[in-house]
């Protein structure tokens, strides 16, 4: 994989700085949106806290894109 492939990740793989991408909705395209956490290096298990606490307040598991 290249910075090309996935810029927006590439970043934080080079720094070690952990990161988690949660489901966070639905453009109006029906495309999937992420939200980006990350943390500082080394803090891994704030990140997970950090996701697992958005994924509480706003559950994706059940919704799925409009489809035509």
């Amino acid at each position: 994989m290249t910075m090309r492939d996935d810029p927006f990740t590439f970043p934080f793989n080079m720094t070690g700085q952990p990161a988690a991408s949660v489901p966070c909705g639905f453009t109006t395209d029906g495309l999937p949106i992420g939200l980006q956490i990350v943390g500082r290096r080394f803090d891994d298990a704030t990140v997970l806290r950090a996701s697992a606490a958005f994924e509480r307040v706003r559950p994706w598991a059940q919704d799925r894109p409009p489809l035509e």
